[in-house]
C-alpha cells in the first residue's frame, strides 16, 4: 500500500483529534446558557469534541488497515470497518485487540452524536471522548510495532 494514502488518512485524524481536544478545552471554560433551548454551551462543545473524536478513530482505522494492505474502505458502513480491522490484525497476529473493541464502541456511538434528536449526557460525551483518546493511543503504539507502511512517522500524543 501506498504511504501517502496512509499519511493521508493519519494527517486527517491527527487534525480530527487536534479539533476534538480544542472543543474539549473549551467544554471545561464555557457556561453560556443558549437562550432558546437551555443548554448549556459546554455541552455543544462536548458534542463536537466527541464527534470529532469518532471521526479520528475512523480516520486512524483507515490508516492502518491502509498500511496493512486492506484496500476496501467504505464510507457507507463503519461497522464493517471494525470487522476488516479485526481481521487485518488477525492475520497479524496482533495480540491486543482492546482497541477494536474500543474502536466498535465508537461506531456504535455515531449515528446517536451525529443525528440522534435527543441530548446525549456530558458524562456519556466525556467517555466518547477519552475512548477516541484511548484508541489513538492504542493504534498509533500498534502501527509502531507492526512497523506499518507510513506508520514510522506518526506522532503518538502517549
Amino acid at each position: 500500500m501506498s504511504a501517502i494514502a496512509v499519511q493521508h488518512f493519519l494527517r486527517r485524524a491527527k487534525d480530527f483529534e487536534y479539533s476534538m481536544k480544542l472543543c474539549n478545552e473549551s467544554s471545561l471554560t464555557a457556561e453560556v446558557e443558549f437562550p432558546a433551548t437551555g443548554v448549556s454551551r459546554s455541552n455543544e462543545s462536548l458534542q463536537s469534541a466527541a464527534l470529532l473524536g469518532i471521526h479520528a478513530a475512523i480516520s486512524y482505522a483507515d490508516a492502518l488497515r491502509t498500511a496493512l494492505g486492506d484496500t476496501e474502505l467504505s464510507a457507507e458502513d463503519h461497522q464493517k470497518a471494525v470487522g476488516r480491522l479485526r481481521q487485518v490484525l488477525v492475520d497479524k497476529k496482533v495480540e491486543d485487540l482492546k482497541g477494536v473493541q474500543r474502536f466498535n464502541a465508537l461506531v456504535c456511538e455515531k449515528s446517536a452524536i451525529a443525528y440522534g434528536k435527543g441530548r446525549t449526557s456530558d458524562n456519556k460525551l466525556k467517555m466518547i471522548v477519552e475512548n477516541s483518546q484511548r484508541f489513538s493511543a492504542w493504534i498509533n503504539r500498534t502501527g509502531k510495532q507492526l512497523k506499518a507502511e507510513g506508520w514510522e512517522n506518526a506522532a503518538t500524543d502517549e
